[in-house]
């Protein structure tokens, strides 16, 4: 098992070296690249303030070569990151193949399990519903016995106060503890289901809920915006319009 990991790895490191490593075609392009464009990204900082025509038309030039760069970067790392991914991607698909094959059973168990213990807990709360009944009726009975006793002896004023006490049935303790399995872990997941949304929403406007409940999508407000532009109407809204400049090369 150790000596399969070991190759494994040495086989990764291997296929890395020749993408990544020392002397690789990527190191040495990724040397030029920052010398080339060290000059011009060190002229755009020291481009601070632009109150000319002339500081325009230089800023102008410069995000032209800056933006000549960004996109020759892109073509270098394309097929770079392409390369990483292709040898990624098997190991990836192992990983996951491997993992849902015991995930698939672990779940089919815990479920498995977690019915039997439903099952056996509501088995023993039968049992303690039927316990406290049979308790509480003996409870009953005995009022009853000593309210008659007491009228028999002609004591009819206490023979009612009796009758008029509260049941006071024994607790009901399970004579068993139900038995625990070293390993199994119980655990309760919570979420909320949402059966009424216009309730919810009249709850939020009312001030009984907050608004966390009813987040905008604003994915959606942000792509109806750019579709509409100008013409953007919707209640409780207003168009936010930025503007910024390109460069082109």
């Amino acid at each position: 098992m150790a000596k399969a990991k070991a190759e494994t790895t040495d086989i990764v490191r291997g296929e890395f070296g020749k993408i990544l490593g020392p002397a690789s075609e990527y190191e040495k392009k990724t040397i030029a690249l920052r010398h080339e464009y060290e000059a011009v990204v060190q002229a755009a900082k020291e481009l601070t303030v632009i109150d000319s025509l002339e500081k325009v038309e230089e800023a102008t030039k410069l995000g032209r070569l800056l933006q000549t760069g960004t996109k020759e970067i892109e073509l270098f790392f394309k097929p770079i990151k392409q390369a990483i991914d292709n040898l990624k991607s098997p190991v990836l698909a192992a990983e996951k193949q491997l993992k849902d094959m015991l995930e698939t059973e672990k779940t089919r168990l815990g479920t498995a399990v977690t019915v039997w213990n439903n099952k056996q807990r509501a088995l023993r709360e039968e049992e303690e519903r039927k316990s406290r009944e049979l308790a509480e009726q003996a409870a009953r009975e005995e009022i009853l016995n000593r309210a008659c006793e007491l009228e028999a002896a002609g004591d009819t004023e206490a023979a009612e106060a009796i009758l008029d006490e509260p049941v006071m049935a024994p607790v009901v303790i399970q004579s068993v503890a139900p038995p625990k399995v070293q390993g199994q872990v119980a655990k309760f997941t919570y979420a909320a289901k949402i059966v009424d949304f216009q309730a919810l929403v009249k709850a939020v406007v009312a001030g009984t809920a907050p608004w966390a409940c009813i987040i905008p999508d604003e994915g959606y407000l942000n792509q109806k915006a750019s579709l509409e532009k100008e013409g953007f109407s919707l209640a409780g809204c207003e168009l936010d319009r930025k503007e910024s400049t390109f460069f082109r090369s």
